[in-house]
């Protein structure tokens, strides 16, 4: 009797087989995260507890070291859940200086593809880096899709997977050049906010549109 009210008594988890899910991104290794980019050595010493991501982070936000918590937040991130970031912080950018009409067309297949992530569409993004421009936002988010895994390759029988890392990595450039592109004096308010954006991203809170015809 002892044994089954001390089972009983155990906390249950939230959802069935809760305990074997695979981690998210606030839980997994900082220094594995890390690892794919350079990181200062005021910054590495916050990481000597090998901590999970999540409390990297807020080391990260309140030593201000906003580019590594921007950086480590987008590897962190599925590659999806990163595009998307880039994507809202570049949305809020365009709000304060419009982009051009190129670009504009060019972050619409962006979200094409996020609504409906097919191949297709993402070869779609790749066609509208050259009118975008290759170091804009709008083509570099161009070029993250494109990237975001699938052949690119330009011969249809040889697959060629792109690096694991890329498109994080230019991710987080466009949330860096999103928060420069209006007001350059206030760039750490801004990459403030906007990370505090991709966090909303993790934690469910921004979800990405749902297709029509999946919404019946």
């Amino acid at each position: 009797m002892r044994l089954l009210d001390a089972v009983l008594a155990r906390p249950v988890a939230e959802t069935p087989g809760a305990e074997f899910a695979p981690p998210g991104p606030m839980d997994l290794r900082a220094v594995e995260v890390c690892a794919v980019f350079k990181v200062p050595a005021p910054a590495v010493r916050l990481l000597e507890d090998d901590p999970p991501v999540g409390t990297a982070l807020q080391r990260f936000l309140s030593e201000g070291h906003l580019p590594e918590a921007r950086r480590m937040l987008a590897h962190a991130m599925t590659r999806r859940d990163a595009v998307w970031w880039a994507y809202l912080s570049a949305m809020e950018a365009c709000r304060h200086k419009p982009f051009t009409p190129e670009q504009e067309a060019g972050l619409d297949r962006v979200l094409a593809w996020l609504v409906s992530p097919t191949d297709a569409g993402r070869r779609a993004c790749r066609e509208a880096i050259r009118a975008c421009g290759s170091t804009s936002i709008a083509g570099i988010l161009c070029l993250a899709v494109w990237l975001s895994g699938g052949s690119v390759s330009p011969y249809p029988k040889r697959h060629i997977e792109p690096k694991p890392h890329v498109c994080a990595k230019l991710c987080a450039a466009g949330v860096y050049l999103s928060s420069v592109r209006f007001e350059p004096g206030r760039w750490r308010e801004h990459l403030r906010h906007f990370i505090g954006t991709g966090l909303a991203v993790v934690r469910g809170e921004c979800a990405i549109p749902v297709p029509d015809d999946a919404r019946s």
